[in-house]
């Protein structure tokens, strides 16, 4: 069984680099411009403006570019955690559905960043 007690940074397991993207943030009907501050193989966390926060495992979609030229990556994910940083919010999405392709470009993305 996975120790709870940890800080979430000991508790992932992939990577994480600093990355900073334009990132449209969709919750429901809900959309909303983010700014990303890291990205890893499995998540990114975002800085977003004020507003409602999402409790954990609310599904959201993200759509954002990576540094390589290719297409938009859309991916399905679950919010992890949400903190109030200022007039701004700190929100970690878990990537639950990013297709193979996807996933390889941000594996080689972080290689770079």
């Amino acid at each position: 069984m996975q120790e709870r007690r940890r800080a979430a940074v000991e508790r992932r397991r992939g990577r994480r680099a600093p990355f900073v993207a334009a990132v449209k943030h969709k919750v429901g009907s809900d959309v909303q411009l983010a700014l990303a501050q890291n990205l890893g193989p499995t998540g990114i966390e975002l800085k977003r403006p004020a507003g409602p926060a999402y409790l954990p495992r609310t599904p959201v979609s993200l759509a954002f570019e990576l540094p390589d030229g290719g297409d938009v990556v859309r991916v399905q994910g679950a919010i992890v955690f949400e903190r109030a940083a200022g007039g701004y919010q700190t929100t970690g999405v878990r990537f639950l559905a990013l297709t193979p392709l996807d996933h390889a470009r941000i594996i080689r993305a972080l290689r770079y960043l």
